[in-house]
């Protein structure tokens, strides 16, 4: 697959394959990477306290080094595979590192349409789109959207469903 640009001012809304901004892997690691070392740290903590032998707590150092590496490593290799197209008639999703998703989710379906940015996503100017439809489980969440774009393309889905922007 090509690597496609991140998405330019207006969006294209014409069935291009559109990419994630780069700064959400950012998100991604830090949401994955932040629990594993606090937990790392108590714990070396903890085993210092103790008394454990210092090579048992060197060793559960370097394993929660080892977890934020790989937590870096999971959120580049999952931002390589999130890709997304708005079609005339639905928003097609993909994405999975191991097990590959890939949804439509059709604008008649799409009842509510919400901008969410977390700390670390308005530290680094994204959002995200969560897609509400009538059944839970088929609601959708499009990630890694510069914010500067995200109420603009948020509108333009909103009209292809035919909903009312009462925000």
């Amino acid at each position: 697959m090509q690597p496609v640009p991140p998405l330019p001012p207006p969006a294209l809304l014409d069935g291009t394959p559109q990419r994630l901004d780069p700064r959400v892997r950012v998100v991604w690691a830090a949401g994955s990477a932040l629990p594993l070392l606090a937990v790392t740290v108590a714990a070396v903590v903890v085993l210092s306290l103790v008394g454990a032998p210092g090579l048992l707590t060197a060793g559960v150092g370097l394993l929660g080094v080892v977890g934020v590496v790989l937590a870096a490593v999971l959120a580049v290799l999952e931002w390589r595979t999130w890709c997304w197209s708005a079609w005339d008639d639905a928003l097609e999703l993909t994405h999975g590192v191991v097990v590959r998703h890939a949804s439509l989710v059709p604008y008649h379906r799409i009842q509510q349409i919400d901008v969410e940015r977390g700390p670390v996503e308005r530290a680094l100017g994204l959002s995200s789109l969560v897609l509400r439809t009538a059944a839970a489980t088929t609601d959708a969440r499009l990630p890694g959207i510069p914010a500067e774009h995200a109420d603009a393309l948020r509108r333009l889905l909103l009209v292809r469903a035919g909903v009312d922007d009462a925000v």
